[in-house]
């Protein structure tokens, strides 16, 4: 019975790893999209996950809530923050410092 939790435990942490991967590569195209179309710079080109909850969605099931932030640049010189948060694969909001929120 014990190796049998162990095992599940296991299984659960590789499923949670791969879920990160891919909402990470999820969030990546969502940024690269959003500087696109403010006509700004990605630098680094990567995203950083600082929040994770959970949440319920518009169809009353349990989401991860998930918040990455990012770095752009309009000039090439100067680095300015930009967010998004996702609830599971879905883009709710996305901000880049030097324009208003934009809701989705």
């Amino acid at each position: 019975m014990e190796s049998l939790f162990i095992f599940a435990c296991l299984c659960g942490g590789v499923y949670f790893w791969f879920d990160a991967n891919q909402a990470k590569a999820l969030a990546l195209q969502f940024a690269r999209r959003e500087c696109r179309k403010e006509g700004v710079q990605l630098l680094d080109q990567t995203v950083q996950q600082i929040r994770l909850s959970a949440s319920r969605d518009q169809n009353d099931q349990w989401r991860l809530w998930r918040e990455y932030r990012f770095e752009y640049s309009i000039d090439g010189v100067n680095r300015y923050e930009g967010r998004l948060v996702l609830l599971g694969q879905r883009l709710l909001r996305s901000a880049l410092e030097t324009s208003k929120p934009v809701i989705h």
